[in-house]
């Protein structure tokens, strides 16, 4: 199959796990987090992080012992029908978080960049250039979203140092918030804001070797934690609990909030273009993920003739919904919905594989 290359590095598995999983700090999910956990809205995102880092380690375990992907060893455990099974959940997966970051970044760019235009423009201008980037594999949006990485992680701490002036340490108080052991649960439910980190199984074969895909998902996902972490607290003294909750775009916001001099105002608008080009990387690996789950399970000589069809057919659902609130609602059930890729899938592959080595083992000893 031409689109199995087996080359790509720590770098650019690095790149792929922080752009897939990071891009909800830009959208309304640090405000639902605030509602329902107020200060401690940090540790849910920590518990999160690390719940996903967990369960993708095991799996991560399994697949480098059954010596495949995600597929692959599901169908060496459980057969050819669960192998089906969980490539169908993981294509729900994502494609249905690239509809959603396509709908909800085509909204916020008219809303920040764009009020003029026609929404329908906005999205098609989107899905093209994501099915554009997307043509050219996986390995070049992972290259790509290492050399984008560094620039945004700059922009995002730039942010939260120019910032300084605005912040009121005491609305960090109470730390405990609306209480620990919420905190502790709505963590471990919301763990599906991370699932897309499953990259590192899907594409296990990718990799130079497991090690290097152990590596990537360390790295993406902690670094993306650690930046998760600063994002918030320096939101939360920005505005505290009550008026962070009413912000839409809350990077944004945080962003109109700079100041410099009389002459160099609204930074904002300088880094739209970082945040549209980090909406199209996790729009690009999302889609091409979902993409390269069917012409696995069809066993497809190649992924490019589908390509068109699948970004069309993403745009065309992502303007079904009504308005920006439906959309929202429907983005807060995904993140409860997809936590079944996070706990679920590794933790019978994990399961599967234990009990049919102890059936080796037993039958060796025979």
């Amino acid at each position: 199959m031409s689109y199995q290359g087996g080359n790509m590095g720590v770098a650019a598995g690095i790149g792929l796990v922080f752009a897939v999983t990071i891009p909800r700090v830009f959208l309304s999910s640090l405000a639902n987090a605030l509602m329902e956990d107020a200060q401690i809205a940090w540790l849910t995102t920590a518990i999160s992080s690390g719940a996903t880092l967990l369960m993708m380690s095991l799996l991560l375990y399994v697949l480098g012992r059954t010596g495949g992907d995600l597929i692959g060893g599901t169908r060496r455990l459980l057969g050819n029908m669960a192998a089906w099974l969980v490539a169908l959940l993981y294509i729900a997966i994502f494609l249905t978080n690239a509809v959603l970051l396509l709908r909800e970044f085509a909204e916020n760019t008219l809303l920040t960049a764009l009020p003029y235009a026609e929404f329908s423009v906005v999205t098609i201008w989107y899905a093209f250039w994501v099915a554009v980037f997307i043509y050219f594999g996986i390995e070049v949006v992972g290259r790509v979203s290492y050399i984008v990485l560094p620039f945004l992680v700059t922009a995002m701490l730039l942010i939260i140092f120019l910032l300084i002036p605005f912040y009121n340490i005491s609305q960090l108080a109470p730390w405990q918030g609306n209480g620990l052991t919420l905190a502790v649960y709505h963590g471990l439910l919301i763990a599906g804001l991370n699932v897309s980190a499953a990259v590192v199984a899907v594409y296990a074969r990718e990799f130079q070797n497991a090690r290097t895909a152990a590596q990537a998902l360390v790295f993406g996902l902690g670094g993306g934690a650690v930046m998760k972490f600063v994002y918030v607290q320096g939101y939360l003294m920005a505005f505290g609990v009550y008026v962070g909750q009413e912000k839409i775009l809350p990077f944004f916001e945080m962003s109109r909030l700079v100041y410099l001099n009389r002459y160099l105002q609204r930074i904002e608008a300088l880094l739209i273009s970082l945040w549209v080009i980090i909406s199209i990387l996790a729009i690009a690996i999302s889609l091409y993920t979902a993409i390269y789950l069917i012409a696995r399970i069809l066993n497809l000589p190649s992924v490019q003739p589908i390509i068109p069809l699948v970004a069309a057919m993403a745009a065309n659902i992502a303007m079904l919904p009504p308005d920006i609130v439906t959309a929202l609602g429907y983005d807060k059930m995904y993140l409860y919905i997809s936590s079944a890729g996070v706990y679920v899938v590794p933790a019978v592959l994990f399961l599967a594989f234990w009990f049919k080595r102890k059936g080796v083992q037993k039958c060796i000893v025979a």
